[in-house]
């Protein structure tokens, strides 16, 4: 299965969410975003993937 990462706009497959959040590319670009104060400040994958558990 295969989820879109919101911050780099890509594709990426379910067993490489946990890689993929730490790469720079996403760092790069997740610093990018604003954050308003209601926000979590963490990665949607991230946050998919631990729904699992």
């Amino acid at each position: 299965m295969s989820v879109r990462c919101n911050i780099c706009s890509i594709e990426i497959d379910e067993t490489e969410v946990e890689t993929h959040i730490v790469t720079q590319k996403h760092l790069e670009n997740k610093s990018k975003i604003s954050i308003n104060s209601n926000g979590v400040g963490k990665s949607v994958a991230s946050m998919w993937l631990k729904s699992f558990t």
